[in-house]
């Protein structure tokens, strides 16, 4: 019998980053499709941490003033809006630009007990499903109990955000998330899932 093939994604994303929202949804879509297709490899998936703007004012800032401060407005987010209905992102209630350390932390406390992934799906659906400001303690100590974590708010977590953080500018020189890193591939932004495919059957 054939030992089952192990393949390693390493992405970089903020939870302040809508189109990681969306490319992170296309690579799950392509992941199943591929794995469906191949049951004898496994992937395992790494989140790690990335802050686009870690000057966001501490408990976050409202969603149009934010956008007229950098931008001049929100119309780019037409075409985000127009590719995220298409897979379900359908930005229903987005209210809040959030400072995403703190969200950061809760992940690394969730990839801990294996539940990263699932941490960041529950922030994105919070912040751009919900309305929630996911830089709020309340907020994230709902989206902590209902996975179980106990503790997240350490030293330890907040380390590891941070050389995340420090790892993917400096060793990887990114400068734009979503960021993958399939096999030797690299690929940035929000790529549709044949790109992802494309990538990963490539190292069969």
């Amino acid at each position: 019998m054939n030992p089952q093939k192990v393949i390693t994604v390493d992405i970089w994303s903020d939870i302040a980053c809508p189109w990681c929202y969306v490319g992170e949804t296309n690579y799950k879509i392509a992941r199943e499709s591929f794995l469906k297709a191949n049951p004898n490899v496994k992937i395992q998936t790494n989140f790690h941490a990335y802050m686009i703007d870690p000057d966001t004012k501490e408990n976050g800032e409202e969603y149009l003033a934010y956008n007229r401060r950098r931008w001049g407005g929100d119309g780019w987010t037409y075409s985000l809006r127009e590719a995220g209905k298409k897979i379900g992102c359908t930005f229903s209630n987005w209210k809040t630009w959030p400072n995403t350390f703190k969200g950061h932390t809760l992940i690394s406390a969730g990839t801990k007990i294996g539940k990263g992934e699932e941490v960041l799906d529950e922030l994105f659906k919070k912040a751009y499903e919900e309305g929630e400001n996911i830089r709020l303690k309340e907020t994230l100590d709902k989206v902590a109990q209902k996975f179980g974590i106990t503790e997240w708010d350490t030293e330890e977590n907040k380390k590891s955000v941070i050389r995340d953080d420090q790892t993917g500018k400096r060793t990887y020189d990114i400068e734009g998330v979503p960021y993958f890193i399939i096999g030797k591939n690299a690929l940035e932004g929000a790529q549709p899932p044949k790109a992802f495919l494309s990538a990963l059957n490539k190292l069969l």
